[in-house]
C-alpha cells in the first residue's frame, strides 16, 4: 500500500516543522564535528612572523662610467645580478657579524630565511624585507642588511655604488588562518541536508501519527481537523457532515485504533450534539456493553436504559466481555431502532474479527477518530484496508494534540 502513495510537499514541510529540534541538534553536532575535523586534518603551516621591516638601496654609477648605461642609470641586468648577489654569503656573512655586535645571534640559514631581496625591472632600487617576531630586532636586521648591501656594490660588481635611500620601516603582520570558503560552505550544506534527513528518518521510524497529511496521503481521506478538546462548532460540523452524507442514518459507528479516554469522551460529546438538536440518542460502548448485548439478544433480559441527556445501557454484572455474533448484534440494533432514532456504537480496536468489525458491517455511517501523537499508523492503515470490503468511512476525524 505505502509504495503506491505519493507524498506531497506540504507533508514534507510539515515533517520538517515538527522535527525541527532534532534536525537542529543533528546539524549543530555535524557542524561542530566538521569544523573540528577540518582544523585537525589541515596541515599545520609555520605561522608568519609578527613584524615585517623594509628598507631600500639605490644603485648608481660614477660619472666616468656613464658610457655603459643609458640615461645615467644602471641597466636592469646589472641590478638583477646584484640582487642575486645580495642573497649570497658575500653579503649575508658580513651582516651576521655586524648583528652579533648588536646582540642578535642568527645562523646564516635562519638569516637567509628571514631576509628577502628583490628588485623592480623599471628602476635601480633594491628592496630589502625582513620578517621577525621582535619589532626592534626586525628593524635592526633591515637597517644593517641594507647598509652592508650598499657597501658591497663596488667590491662585488667592480663599478658603481649603493646608497640607502629609505630607513628601515616596521609594520605588524595580521595573522589569520582561514578555512577554505568551499569547505565551509560544503560543511554547512551537508549539515543542513543531514539535519533534514534525520527529521525524515525519525518520522519514518515513528509509529504514531504526527500530521494530518498522513491521513490524506496514506489513507486517502481529507480529515476533519478538530482541537484536542473539540468546540461546539467543530462538533456541529461533524454532525452536519454525517447528516449530509447519510440523511436517514440510524446507526453510527465511531471507530478508533485504540480505546482511550479521549475517544470515549468524544463519543459522548457527539451524542450530546444530536441530543441538543432534539434527537433521542443511545450510546453503546462495545468495550463495556458486549455482555449486556449478548443477554439482550438471547431474550434472557429486557433492554434497560440509563436515562440522561444521552441514554446509555445499564451495566452488566459480568466482568468479561464476550465476542458477539453478527446475528446477536443485528438483533440488538433492531430493538434499539424501535426505541431510539439514533444509535452511536463506540468501537475501538483493529482486530481482524471482533465486535468492532461487526459494528462496521451494520452501521449506516462510519467515523474514524485519529489522535495526533497517540494513534498508531499501522492500526490506522489496517482499518483503512478493512474498509475496502465494507462501506467506506463517512468521515475521518483528526484530533490535534
Amino acid at each position: 500500500m505505502l509504495e503506491n502513495k505519493q507524498v506531497s510537499w506540504y507533508e514534507l514541510i510539515d515533517i520538517l516543522k515538527q522535527r525541527w529540534l532534532i534536525e537542529l541538534i543533528v546539524a549543530v553536532i555535524i557542524l561542530m564535528v566538521g569544523f573540528f575535523s577540518l582544523n585537525l586534518n589541515r596541515p599545520t603551516a609555520t605561522p608568519p612572523a609578527k613584524y615585517q621591516a623594509s628598507s631600500q638601496v639605490l644603485l648608481t654609477l660614477q660619472e666616468n662610467q656613464q658610457q655603459v648605461v643609458m640615461d645615467q642609470m644602471p641597466n636592469p641586468q646589472y641590478v638583477k645580478t646584484f640582487a642575486e648577489v645580495a642573497r649570497t654569503n658575500l653579503v649575508v656573512k658580513p651582516v651576521k657579524k655586524k648583528l652579533a655586535t648588536q646582540n642578535i645571534s642568527l645562523s646564516l640559514r635562519n638569516l637567509k630565511k628571514q631576509v628577502t631581496v628583490y628588485t623592480n625591472d623599471n628602476n635601480s632600487l633594491l628592496d630589502v624585507e625582513v620578517a621577525a617576531d621582535n619589532r626592534a630586532e626586525a628593524k635592526k636586521i633591515a637597517r644593517t642588511y641594507a647598509k652592508v648591501t650598499s657597501q658591497k656594490v663596488a667590491p662585488v660588481m667592480g663599478l658603481g655604488h649603493g646608497r640607502v635611500v629609505e630607513a628601515a620601516q616596521v609594520k605588524k603582520n595580521r595573522v589569520s588562518q582561514k578555512l577554505s570558503f568551499k569547505r565551509v560552505f560544503g560543511l554547512i550544506f551537508v549539515a543542513i541536508v543531514l539535519g533534514g534527513a534525520s527529521g525524515f528518518l525519525v518520522e519514518y521510524c515513528d509509529r504514531r501519527i504526527r500530521s494530518h497529511y498522513f491521513v490524506t496521503t496514506f489513507l486517502g481521506y481529507e480529515p476533519l481537523q478538530l482541537s484536542s478538546i473539540p468546540t461546539a462548532t467543530e462538533l456541529a460540523t461533524v454532525r452536519n457532515t454525517l447528516d449530509i452524507v447519510q440523511p436517514k442514518q440510524q446507526v453510527i459507528a465511531l471507530q478508533a485504533p485504540a480505546a482511550t479516554q479521549q475517544f470515549t469522551t468524544f463519543g459522548q460529546q457527539l451524542a450530546d450534539q444530536y441530543a441538543q438538536a432534539g434527537q433521542s440518542v443511545l450510546v453503546v460502548d462495545l468495550a463495556t456493553d458486549a455482555a449486556t448485548l449478548q443477554q439482550l439478544a438471547s431474550d434472557t433480559v429486557t433492554a434497560t436504559y440509563k436515562k440522561g441527556a444521552v441514554t446509555t445501557l445499564a451495566q452488566s454484572t459480568t466482568a468479561e466481555q464476550p465476542q458477539l455474533t453478527l446475528q446477536q448484534l443485528a438483533k440488538c440494533l433492531e430493538i434499539f431502532r424501535r426505541d431510539f432514532p439514533l444509535v452511536i456504537l463506540l468501537a475501538a480496536g483493529v482486530q481482524l474479527v471482533g465486535n468492532v468489525q461487526l459494528a462496521s458491517h451494520l452501521a449506516d455511517s462510519r467515523l474514524l477518530l485519529l489522535q495526533q501523537g497517540r494513534s498508531s499508523k499501522k492500526a490506522a492503515l489496517q482499518l483503512q484496508q478493512q474498509a475496502h470490503n465494507r462501506a467506506p468511512f463517512t468521515a475521518v476525524l483528526y484530533l490535534k494534540a
